[in-house]
């Protein structure tokens, strides 16, 4: 008695019996997938650690409270000394590589306690020159944390740019309470956020 022709064919080894087939394929298939998919998560982390060092912070502020007197260029008020002082306490621990403000002595005494907590000079700018402080923070800041005080103008302004005018904001006369933390990075759109202090 013959063996049927429509058998599946084996391969006898000494003590296995194994099918030409591999059974164990759909294992392998899995096993390539993971390996593939672990080097996907591995590069793609590496990817966003790189989008993360070019993330550049700036955080916008308009001076503290000024006295009255003289109308050119006013000092701080004692108040708004206590305030520039809680900017210095809020932002004393952040790692900042630079502070602008305008070449007004009320920016300037906004910016000179956090400054000096940080070790940091003031960098003056011309208050209306908005597009050279942006290129002089795009040319020597980026991936870093810098600080900006400036005025009730130019704050909307620079905030308007950082952000590609997706965010506008108002300030008001007697606002001075009020802080724009914008993030730009190169991939993806600009994010503010607003705190008040």
């Amino acid at each position: 008695m013959g063996v049927p022709d429509n058998l599946p064919k084996v391969t006898r080894t000494p003590g296995i019996l194994r099918r030409r087939a591999p059974f164990l394929a759909p294992f392998w298939v899995a096993g390539v997938s993971a390996l593939a998919g672990l080097a996907f998560l591995f590069i793609v982390g590496k990817a966003t650690i790189a989008i993360a060092g070019e993330t550049t912070t700036v955080i916008v502020l308009r001076h503290a409270e000024k006295m009255a007197e003289p109308a050119d260029d006013p000092a701080l008020s004692p108040v708004g000394i206590a305030r520039a002082e809680r900017l210095a306490t809020l932002l004393g621990s952040t790692q900042i590589a630079a502070v602008y403000a305008s070449d007004t002595r009320r920016a300037q005494q906004t910016a000179a306690a956090l400054a000096a907590r940080r070790g940091l000079p003031v960098t003056v700018r011309d208050g209306r020159d908005v597009r050279g402080l942006l290129e002089e923070i795009g040319a020597r800041q980026v991936g870093r944390t810098v600080v900006v005080v400036g005025h009730s103008d130019t704050v909307p302004a620079i905030v308007a740019a950082l952000t590609r005018g997706r965010n506008r904001v108002t300030l008001v006369e007697g606002e001075f309470d009020r802080l724009f933390i914008v993030t730009v990075t190169r991939f993806g759109p600009p994010a503010m956020t607003e705190l008040r202090y």
